[in-house]
């Protein structure tokens, strides 16, 4: 009887370890933070080397309709830096990316004909497509995603105007006020 408690004494003893060691190691590794809900422009907290830009002042970046793009890629430096900051994954950063492209096309330089207009909306429905298809994203993060990405792009009055006459275009109109 005592061979036996001894025994069972043992496996508890071994198995607590593994389980001990098990825990040390999984927690051993770098640890990432996601958090549930994305983070807003103002609470950028990078340490990424991409040839990120600076944090802009949010005043002269609202003061025109295109903002302030440092990088010269056709994204205002604050999106910019929101996509790097709330997307981990190059595919995710490359479609938002684009379509933050697209939509800063809108403001930057404003479509003058319909045709203009179509072809900047197609850009944009082309990466919004290829967000949908991203594996192990769902359909209702890539709306959050695009919706995100519409409420910090089109964040003035003069950028939601921009905006409206676009939509105006592409419906047919003048996109005159």
């Amino acid at each position: 009887m005592a061979a036996i408690v001894r025994q069972r004494a043992h496996i508890v003893r071994l198995v607590f370890g593994v389980v001990l060691w098990c825990g040390l190691v999984a927690c051993s590794e770098r640890l990432v933070y996601r958090p549930e809900k994305k983070l807003g422009p103002e609470t950028v907290l990078l340490t990424d080397a991409d040839n990120l830009p600076p944090i802009p002042d949010p005043a002269a970046n609202n003061a025109t309709l295109a903002g302030i793009d440092t990088t010269g890629i056709g994204i205002r430096d604050d999106v910019h830096l929101w996509i790097y900051q709330n997307y981990t994954t190059t595919v995710k950063r490359t479609i938002l990316l684009t379509m933050a492209k697209a939509v800063q096309g809108v403001m930057a330089n404003p479509p003058a004909t319909t045709e203009d207009a179509r072809n900047l909306e197609q850009s944009y429905r082309d990466a919004a497509m290829m967000l949908k298809i991203v594996r192990g994203l769902s359909k209702s993060e890539a709306a959050e995603m695009n919706q995100f990405l519409y409420l910090l792009t089109i964040n003035t009055e003069e950028r939601l105007q921009s905006y409206l006459r676009y939509n105006l275009l592409l419906q047919g109109g003048n996109g005159s006020r």
